[in-house]
């Protein structure tokens, strides 16, 4: 029986929130480019031992290139899957569910301004907690929290490396492809879920 639900954001509740290759255009650069210089930066702004003014300011100092602008923030647009959400909603009216997020101090600020994490009775962000995906204790830290021992938690995320590290810690683990594949997997673990909409 599954007691605890684990959602990731981006890439499942949310689109378009993908800012690299807009800042890598806005720097001159390609994408791979880009990928390539933001460790080790990116690893510790993402487990919130950095804010974001300490992050441009290691990477200028490091790579020489000073952005003109704060392109975290300001290229950060994100969009509702409303079929995902609409079942984020009907899960939680009968059963904990949580959101479990990489993200960044300033893109965690616009998601609660837009109402991004409004379905979950709790948000565990990686910038709060101190850890990130796919580090193990991500997930250990989100259970002992909850109480809840990893075989009895659900977890989804639109990252196969998450989804290993997730089933490595013995949690019932999916891929996100979309919303109807969801609601299958959720009924299928017997989640109190309508069958359609």
């Amino acid at each position: 029986m599954i007691d605890l639900f684990i959602f990731d954001e981006g890439g499942v509740l949310i689109r378009d929130y993908n800012v690299l290759p807009g800042a890598a255009t806005a720097l001159g650069m390609s994408s791979d480019e880009l990928r390539r210089l933001l460790p080790p930066e990116m690893a510790a702004y993402s487990r919130g031992t950095i804010d974001n003014t300490e992050f441009w300011k290691r990477f200028t100092a490091r790579t020489g290139i000073a952005p003109k602008e704060d392109y975290w923030r300001t290229l950060f647009k994100p969009t509702r899957d409303e079929p995902t959400f609409a079942i984020v909603r009907e899960l939680a009216a009968k059963s904990r569910v949580v959101c479990g997020t990489n993200t960044i101090d300033c893109h965690h600020a616009i998601n609660e301004e837009l109402g991004m994490y409004e379905p979950f009775h709790v948000v565990y962000a990686s910038h709060l907690i101190g850890f990130a995906k796919p580090d193990p204790a991500f997930w250990l830290h989100i259970l002992d929290k909850e109480g809840i021992s990893p075989e009895r938690a659900f977890f989804v995320d639109d990252s196969a490396d998450n989804v290993e590290a997730a089933r490595n810690l013995g949690l019932v683990a999916r891929l996100y492809t979309g919303a109807t594949q969801l609601r299958a997997d959720l009924l299928e673990l017997g989640a109190q879920l309508p069958e359609t909409r």
